[in-house]
């Protein structure tokens, strides 16, 4: 590298003595240059143009190509499958063929036999068993019929009696009834007579009866209406005075009540005031906590949007409620009571609720194989579980777990203890070690260079206690689905065991998602296990009844020791290899933690071999961490002063309408009491003149009851007087009344009952008729069973017959009946076969085509392939063709304009030595005078174009020969003069054809690398 950086310099050495000439007249080229270099700016971009567009066609080129060789190596398969499709198609052919053959076979045997069989015998049976059976039928349908009318005849023999009887009752009845009447009618006659003869002495003492009565009424009559008048004189009287009482009192009241309602006026709107105080200050500060809560969650949606800008992230949080914190912090170092437990578990079904895993799909095809899990899949996973308990640790407060290569070799040694001595965890559960396989993880321990718990018996290694594991057993392929999914199912399918919603969010579990082969090789997907390690820390955090696991990831209460400094962390898995006692397989995760204090000896246990769990997102992992957090706490707050505003709402709402209905009241009351004052008033008006009036009217009611009494006496002694005679009187009009009614009645009674017998007469006419036709009808009915028995007898003794002629040509011709069964049996046997042989025909034909037509498919797409290869191709060489002329006119443009301006300006002698200067000292192009900025340009071209070659001694002749001319006058000043030109010229022609030597061997290198 040393020697190609001196050879650059000299490179560049000779182009500045080249430009140290060019000084003279540079203001007048200006426009020129500015010219030129856009026409370069404009053939640049053409170029970088026609390279996208060689990029572009190449990719394209070679997915034709790709695509093209998957569509050849098809083919071969393709052309397979038409070959066995048609094999299948022509064995399917032949045998239908086959079959149509045997099945026409033995259709003409079947017609065969069928013409050596005389079938007029089994015919004539079949004939005479209709004949038969037609009479069968006949003689039950007849008997059948006349069963029908017997039972018709009897109801309407029964029906006629009936009517019989109902005639002579309604006869009867009729005949007791005139002789009633007559009876009566002369007992009407003589009570008719003796009242005319008592009338007739009754009438003058009526007439003086009626008199007195009318006089007597008429005194009662004056009495009454003159008591009703005193009562309503009196019943006024008391009116007016209740009126005037009650409206004392209720001008007492309103006045009491108006005092009362503004007091509560008052009192109200005090309280009003205050309570609008109240809500001023409690929307202020909700105002605030909704800004603080916005701001939260527009800072949290921008970290997750960050996060999730790559459409396969997926970001898990874990987020500690407040109300957790405060509820450990409440209880450390106290003992735990029944309160302790319950505040824990609410505490923890909020963390609970609002952390629930989010799943990968892409993930979901990552299988991992835990048997023997790779270095990658364990980091994946460590790195995942770790931050998920570094984002609970940080909320805390205290310091993050280290995941640390040692704490990992640990952690898989701990589990494969777990698998080689089948540890089962349910069978420990009740050991002194609560399930962990504490002797192993000791004396692992003290492998590993740590701390380790020794047995107090016998010095062996602890089997009771040990410092490092927390677990978590699990089904292998399970995990627990989300809470809303178990409460929704719960509601769906019952619930019958009446489980809490905690009960149900932490004992809910879905079965294993892959296939069987996978599941006893033990390969689960990535995204499962995540879940698992999710729910793991979950469950570790916000469990319902025991918080030993959460104290220990996150360094509280009994394990506050590790709180500070180092903790070396690590995850791993086993799965037991035999089944546990409820006939589960085990899937035990293993989270360790290693405080440094427990590290004996750091060479064995490497605390310097940790492995970063951060990334490039980890800030806005925070970022969005604390924002929900800050969101999750907010939120209630900002519920709470809602709450409590809408509370204070509703009482100034109410405040008001108080406030509105006391001023109504007190307008009301005022009215009230106006109207009571007003109407006290009327009342003690009448009060003075209604006693008077009262006294008036009693006076006269005491002489109008002496005059009706009079008149009554009156009335009495003349009744008294006539008593006999009135008793006459009355007497014989009751005993005529008494009569007549009976009459009546009678009268009555005759014609109901002639209707009846009427009626009766009729119906019996109708029995009788109705009787005759069915009679008729039955002898008829009875004729054509007759008939029928005789036809049944003939059929009967001609089916006899038939049949014995028939079991005579039977067994005379029993080789004829077995050949004809046979060949109808064969027939059948031979259609089945045909109609089967037929669909598997039709069905292979139809394979081949769908073959050939796949197979035609895939060629045409070969083809168009070709034809898309071979057009990219030539648009490619066109495309190089094209670049590589563009590239060399533009060389050689650049070149020719230097040249062209050195030989315009070569009188400048004032820039010499600063160039000069420049060379001697070492300097790159860089620091070129202004006037040679052109030329250095070049310069960095061509340097730039020696470094690309990769070999630094492809120089051509003439620059090598430029090079040394620079070298050998570097000491002395160039003159001016045609030769001076025309060596400057020289000099700038050997630099461009080295120039367009070098820009060739790039061209042919890149060419090769592609």
């Amino acid at each position: 590298m040393k020697s190609k950086n001196n050879k650059l310099m000299y490179v560049s050495a000779a182009v500045l003595a080249t430009g140290a000439v060019a000084g003279v007249n540079t203001q007048n080229a200006h426009a020129a240059e500015v010219q030129k270099q856009a026409d370069k700016n404009a053939a640049q971009k053409t170029i970088d143009q026609n390279r996208k567009d060689l990029t572009q066609t190449q990719d394209q080129l070679n997915k034709a190509q790709e695509d093209r060789d998957n569509a050849v190596r098809k083919t071969s398969d393709a052309q397979a499958n038409v070959l066995t499709a048609d094999s299948n198609n022509q064995s399917a052919q032949n045998v239908l063929a086959n079959a149509q053959d045997q099945l026409k076979t033995a259709q003409d045997a079947q017609a065969k036999a069928q013409a050596n069989y005389d079938a007029s015998y089994e015919n004539n049976v079949k004939s005479a068993q209709n004949d038969v059976n037609k009479a069968n039928a006949d003689v039950q349908s007849a008997q059948e019929q006349v069963n029908v009318q017997n039972t018709k005849q009897a109801e309407a023999l029964n029906n006629r009696q009936g009517q019989e009887d109902v005639l002579k009752t309604n006869t009867e009845t009729l005949n007791k009834t005139n002789e009633e009447i007559s009876k009566t009618q002369g007992q009407v006659d003589d009570a008719q007579k003796t009242y005319d003869a008592v009338n007739k002495d009754y009438q003058p003492v009526k007439a003086e009866l009626d008199k007195q009565a009318k006089e007597a009424a008429d005194a009662q009559k004056a009495s009454q209406e003159n008591a009703k008048e005193l009562t309503q004189a009196q019943n006024e009287l008391k009116t007016v005075q209740d009126t005037a009482n009650k409206a004392a009192e209720t001008i007492n009241n309103a006045q009491a009540k108006l005092n009362n309602d503004t007091d509560a006026l008052n009192g109200a709107k005090s309280e009003l005031s205050n309570k609008q105080k109240q809500a001023s200050d409690l929307t202020t500060q909700r105002d605030q906590v909704a800004n603080d809560l916005q701001a939260a969650q527009n800072k949290m949606n921008t970290a997750k949007a960050e996060l999730d800008a790559d459409k396969d992230a997926v970001v898990n949080t874990m987020v500690m409620p407040q109300v957790y914190k405060d509820t450990v912090k409440k209880w450390n170092g106290k003992s735990h009571t029944d309160d302790y437990y319950k505040e824990m578990e609410a505490a923890s079904w909020i963390g609970w609720t609002q952390n629930e895993y989010k799943h990968n799909e892409a993930e979901k095809n990552h299988m991992v194989n835990l048997k023997h899990m790779s270095r990658a899949d364990q980091i994946e996973l460590n790195k995942f579980g770790i931050d998920l308990i570094n984002q609970l640790r940080t909320q805390i407060g205290v310091d993050p777990w280290t995941f640390n290569e040692s704490a990992l070799d640990f952690a898989n040694a701990i589990a494969d203890r777990y698998v080689k001595d089948d540890w089962d965890v349910d069978a420990h559960l009740t050991s002194p070690g609560d399930g962990h396989y504490c002797e192993a993880i000791n004396e692992l321990a003290h492998k590993y260079g740590l701390r380790y718990a020794v047995s107090r018996k016998d010095g062996t290694y602890g089997k009771d206690s040990q410092y490092y594991e927390n677990m978590m057993t699990d089904r292998f392929g399970w995990t627990e689905i989300p809470f809303d999914q178990a409460k929704a199912n719960a509601d769906k399918f019952g619930n019958p065991y009446h489980y809490s919603d905690q009960e149900l969010a932490y004992n809910v579990h879905n079965t294993y998602s892959h296939s069987k082969e996978d599941y006893n090789n033990r390969l689960d997907d990535m995204d499962h296990l995540k879940n698992q390690v999710y729910n793991a820390v979950k469950r570790f955090a916000f469990n319902y009844n025991e918080w030993l696991h959460a104290y220990g990831i996150l360094s509280q209460e009994y394990f506050n020791y590790s709180a500070k400094g180092k903790n070396y962390a690590s995850i791993s898995f086993s799965v037991k290899p035999t089944k546990d006692r409820w006939g589960f397989d085990d899937m035990d995760i293993h989270v360790i933690n290693v405080h440094e204090s427990m590290v004996l000896d750091p060479k064995v246990f490497n605390v310097n071999a940790n492995i970063p769990l951060t990334d490039d997102k980890s800030e806005l992992k925070k970022q969005y961490t604390d924002n929900l957090v800050l969101v999750n706490t907010l939120t209630p707050k900002k519920s709470n002063l809602d709450n409590q505003i809408n509370g204070l709402t509703n009482d100034i709402k109410g405040l008001n309408t108080r406030i509105s209905d006391l001023t109504k009241s007190i307008s009301d009351t005022n009215k009230t009491l106006a109207d009571a004052k007003a109407t006290k008033a009327d009342a003690d008006k009448k009060i003075a003149v209604l006693p008077g009036r009262v006294q008036e009217l009693r006076d006269k009611q005491a002489s109008l009851d002496k005059t009706q009494s009079k008149a009554e006496a009156d009335l009495a002694t003349y009744q008294a007087k006539n008593k006999d005679l009135l008793a006459q009187f009355n007497a014989a009009k009751s005993n005529l009344d008494k009569l007549t009614a009976k009459l009546n009645d009678l009268n009555s009674a005759k014609s109901k009952a002639e209707s009846a017998v009427a009626e009766s007469k009729a119906n019996l006419d109708k029995a009788t008729s109705e009787l005759s036709a069915i009679s008729s009808r039955l002898d008829e009915l009875k004729a054509k069973l007759s008939t029928a028995k005789t036809t049944k007898e003939q059929a009967d003794a001609n089916l006899a017959k038939a049949k014995a002629a028939y079991d005579e040509y039977v067994s005379t011709h029993k080789d004829v009946i077995d050949n004809l069964n046979k060949a109808n049996s064969e027939l059948a046997d031979k259609t089945k076969a045909y109609n089967e042989a037929k669909e598997d025909a039709a069905k292979t034909d139809k394979e081949y085509q769908a073959a050939q037509d796949e197979l035609t498919k895939l060629n045409n797409h070969i083809e168009d392939l070709s034809t898309a290869i071979t057009n990219y191709e030539s648009k490619i060489k066109q495309l190089n063709t094209t670049i590589n002329k563009q590239k060399a006119d533009q060389k050689r443009a650049a070149l020719d304009a230097q040249i062209n301006k050195a030989l315009d300006n070569v009188s400048a002698p004032k820039h010499v030595a600063t160039t000069t200067t420049g060379v001697q000292a070492g300097t790159s192009s860089l620091v070129a005078p202004t006037a040679a900025v052109s030329t250095t340009q070049r310069s960095a071209v061509l340097t730039n174009t020696i470094v690309r070659s990769n070999n630094a001694s492809v120089l051509s002749p003439q620059t090598k020969k430029l090079v040394a001319q620079a070298n050998a006058s570097k000491n002395s000043l160039p003159q001016t003069g045609a030769n001076d030109k025309l060596s400057v010229f020289a000099a700038l022609a050997g630099l461009s054809l080295a120039s367009l030597g070098l820009g060739s061997l790039v061209s042919d290198k890149k060419r090769k690398r592609n």
